[in-house]
């Protein structure tokens, strides 16, 4: 219970730093040029069928465009050849302002034992064992909940099929966790499992 109200004390304070941090940023930046927000983020996938189920159907993304041959010509730009690297996507919209874009590309995903680059995700405390439960129940190899930040930070590791490392955060998380970093050898798994599943 005192930890519950510890963390989320926590959790608002860090909410509130960072809306104060914003709001001076904008008040110094009057009239000056800046960059507003990240527009998007690319990931490199190897199938993109696979790759928009794994996000949409098991992540919870939202369709926005299918970049593909079909629709270059319905726009009137030139076809490329199926195996071109790092043309074809699938562009993707979660909960914020960030577009996803998982672009078709057999490289560019970090070594299984690298903990960077990876891509995070802000989740609810309270659904962060239920995202737990949900990879497990398809096989996905996680490590966590961990906390590497202040009291009530949480983390869950994991990887997409095609090795890109993943993670779904929190503030105000009231379980008591273990503290480390997260050991990347217990989230590999082979890329075909997910497809093998569909």
């Amino acid at each position: 219970m005192i930890r519950g109200f510890r963390n989320g004390v926590i959790s608002f304070a860090f909410g509130a730093t960072v809306c104060a941090l914003r709001l001076r940023r904008v008040l110094s930046g009057l009239g000056k040029p800046r960059i507003r927000t990240v527009d998007h983020v690319t990931i490199p996938v190897h199938d993109l069928d696979a790759a928009q189920r794994f996000y949409c159907d098991l992540l919870g993304g939202a369709l926005l465009a299918r970049i593909d041959n079909d629709f270059f010509r319905r726009v009137g730009r030139p076809v490329y050849a199926e195996n071109t690297q790092g043309v074809f996507h699938v562009s993707l919209l979660f909960g914020g302002a960030t577009r996803i874009d998982l672009f078709q590309q057999n490289y560019g995903q970090a070594a299984a034992a690298q903990g960077h680059p990876h891509y995070a995700f802000r989740v609810r405390p309270r659904d962060l064992p239920k995202w737990k439960a949900r990879l497990e129940v398809h096989g996905i190899p996680c490590d966590g909940p961990l906390q590497l930040g202040p009291p009530g930070q949480a983390s869950l590791y994991f990887n997409d099929p095609f090795g890109n490392h993943l993670e779904l955060e929190c503030m105000g998380y009231a379980e008591s966790i273990p503290a480390r970093p997260p050991e990347m050898a217990r989230i590999v798994w082979p890329s075909k499992a997910f497809a093998a599943q569909q």
